[in-house]
């Protein structure tokens, strides 16, 4: 493959990525699989797929306010809890074996896609109802395990970029199930990009980035992130939710077959 349809190839997987990251949280499902094919090793492609997909975050970022104004106080409990995550697990990939990749992620993927295949069904907002979202619920037992919650996908998210952003909009789906799709889906994208800077700066200081991966896969992002949003707000939240499930369960079989070769 030449260097013009080699970057070419990148910008164009960039573009997907950024597309289902933003609209479904599952970059993964086309930059992870599509590094490993292009020869990169688990871990390196996996840190080249968390460095290309940042700028793709800020995009969605910058296109998901319209859903994020009435959602201030929330966002501000998930942002300390996803980030003290995240430094935790983008440390710990650098600790362990590279092989536990192989095990524990595709477990982790296929449960987040199997939950988030089963409906749930949105009650009757009621003013007390968003008030009580806010804070996660009513009681202090939905909010400790939703505050658990959420501290535990930000490590999983900096310790394996594949499928954190599906772990993280299922969680969302159940903790506010009165909110709908393109809300839950926005506040993924801001908790994806804290815990997908730490884990940038983090690579950046622990290992040698792979800019001519890197780079064209962040052009494609940028553009792919920026449409994710706009996409969601004309596709029914409930279809969106299938799309992410399926999509997840076709990359654990990926991953699956990968390791059994």
């Amino acid at each position: 493959m030449n260097g013009i349809a080699f970057i070419l190839l990148l910008l164009g997987v960039g573009i997907l990525s950024g597309i289902i990251s933003a609209a479904a949280g599952l970059a993964s499902l086309v930059s992870y699989p599509s590094l490993l094919a292009l020869g990169l090793p688990p871990v390196m492609a996996n840190v080249t797929s968390a460095f290309s997909t940042i700028t793709g975050n800020y995009s969605s970022v910058f296109a998901s306010f319209k859903e994020l104004q009435h959602n201030r106080r929330q966002l501000w409990i998930i942002l300390p809890l996803v980030f003290a995550g995240s430094v935790i697990g983008a440390f710990m990939l650098f600790a362990v074996p590279s092989k536990w990749f192989a095990n524990l992620v595709p477990l982790c993927i296929a449960l987040a896609g199997i939950i988030l295949l089963f409906p749930h069904r949105p009650k009757q907002s009621t003013g007390t109802m968003v008030g009580n979202s806010k804070l996660f619920g009513k009681s202090r037992i939905s909010q400790f395990f939703s505050i658990i919650g959420i501290f535990i996908v930000g490590i999983y998210s900096g310790f394996f970029n594949a499928g954190a952003g599906v772990l993280m909009l299922t969680l969302l789906t159940v903790i506010n199930r009165q909110k709908s799709f393109a809300v839950n889906n926005a506040l993924k994208n801001v908790a994806m990009t804290v815990t997908n800077t730490t884990s940038w700066i983090v690579f950046a200081i622990e290992t040698t980035i792979y800019w001519n991966y890197v780079i064209p896969l962040m052009i494609g992002n940028v553009i792919g992130g920026y449409l994710g949003p706009i996409i969601v707000r004309h596709l029914p939240g409930r279809l969106m939710q299938v799309l992410v499930g399926i999509g997840s369960l076709i990359l654990v079989v990926s991953l699956v077959i990968r390791n059994l070769m």
